[in-house]
């Protein structure tokens, strides 16, 4: 759905087709500020920022995968000539030696917007794989912040491997990856995130945000706009309005799995 799509439904929801009473810049505004709500709300964009070429989102050469390209992918973004010890193309994001610290801001953001249009900044960690120097990237345990500082980095002497550990520090888009034992030297990571878009400001940007959940942003546009005119009850209308359409679009989105239909016999 395009900028011009959202702003043309949320001013039919405020009965001000001409923008008369909110300007499009305005309501342009609140669009965005919808759209980072919803983000924030459903985390319905999630990302894997890699280390290496995206073997699973984009086609490698001598392939031609129809449908490989993942929608949102910046074309070139991912290297596909495969060399190295690893198997493939190494990009900035990697393991640092003896560094134990990587905050969302400055080193994962960077490779984020690189890897993908649309996208803004990681509010979450879901998940870290670190690999351990060859052909294994194994997903590392979580701990509890208190509890990697309680039992892991009560070790105050240095303490270099492959990574085990792995805890966020901090909120939100200041939050912080704290890996143990420290990294003792460069293999690249990766990072299953959920992040928050970039603001629309043509048709041409490209929306972070999945189509089914655009439909939602109208009546979350609209709320802000009804707030901004002291119009209380309107606004609470579409509030409950955006909640709603966002909790059946975060519904469709996952019906259930079945892990296997041929389960071992007991």
């Amino acid at each position: 759905m395009s900028l011009s799509q959202i702003l043309n439904d949320t001013s039919q929801l405020l009965n001000d087709p001409n923008y008369s009473f909110t300007s499009k810049p305005q309501l342009t505004r609140w669009v965005n500020q919808a759209r980072r709500d919803c983000a924030k709300r459903t985390a319905c964009i999630r990302r894997l920022v890699t280390g290496q070429s995206a073997f699973g989102a984009s086609a490698q050469p001598g392939y031609a995968i129809p449908g490989a390209m993942q929608p949102g992918a910046l074309p070139g973004a991912f290297p596909q000539a495969l060399s190295g010890s690893y198997g493939a193309v190494q990009n900035a994001m990697m393991t640092i030696a003896n560094v134990e610290r990587y905050p969302f801001v400055g080193f994962f953001n960077p490779a984020l917007q690189a890897q993908y249009a649309g996208c803004d900044e990681v509010i979450d960690a879901v998940a870290l794989a670190v690999n351990w120097g060859g052909t294994t990237r194994p997903q590392l345990d979580w701990m509890p912040w208190d509890d990697l500082q309680a039992y892991a980095r009560a070790y105050s002497v240095l303490n270099t491997s492959w990574p085990v550990l792995w805890s966020v520090y901090n909120d939100g888009p200041q939050g912080e990856i704290w890996m143990f034992p420290v990294p003792s030297q460069a293999t690249e990571m990766e990072l299953d995130a959920t992040v928050l878009p970039k603001p629309l400001n043509t048709d041409d940007d490209f929306d972070a945000i999945p189509p089914g959940m655009q439909e939602c942003l109208k009546f979350g546009t609209a709320a802000l706009a009804f707030l901004a005119r002291g119009r209380y009850a309107q606004a609470q209308v579409m509030e409950d309005e955006f909640a709603m359409q966002m909790g059946v679009a975060r519904v469709s989105f996952d019906r259930g799995k079945s892990k296997t239909y041929y389960p071992t016999a007991p």
